[in-house]
């Protein structure tokens, strides 16, 4: 089929997260363990960055010598049946911090804390 001659217009179709890190492997593990990612591919041995995927979702690592992160949020991930989700995350072991929670801004939401301290969110 030919090109179209039209100009195509720029547009963001999506993003990754990226999360500098100082230990790579435990964070791989805990995503894929506990989170239900996939590993998409990584890069030097031992890692020092890896792409990670889950419905869609991208999250990237970068390995370095990085200070310790804020212990707050990393990442706000939308999901649906977030419910579910909390319950699939308990079963995994994750650390969620608690049940799905309904906030003021519309949104019904959990934490789940990483191996590094910081948080990633999900909500709906």
């Amino acid at each position: 089929m030919p090109e179209s001659s039209e100009p195509v217009p720029p547009r963001i179709v999506s993003s990754a997260p990226v999360l500098c890190v100082s230990a790579i492997t435990p964070l791989i593990e805990y995503l894929v363990d506990k989170l239900g990612f996939a590993l998409q591919g990584k890069a030097g041995d031992p890692p020092s960055w890896a792409s990670l995927q889950r419905d869609g979702v991208e999250l990237m690592l970068v390995c370095g010598d990085y200070p310790p992160p804020a212990q707050d949020w990393a990442a706000y991930l939308y999901v649906k049946n977030v419910d579910a989700l909390y319950h699939e995350f308990l079963a995994r072991g994750a650390d969620v911090l608690k049940p799905p929670q309904d906030k003021p801004y519309n949104s019904r939401e959990i934490e789940v804390r990483l191996p590094d301290g910081r948080l990633l969110a999900f909500g709906q």
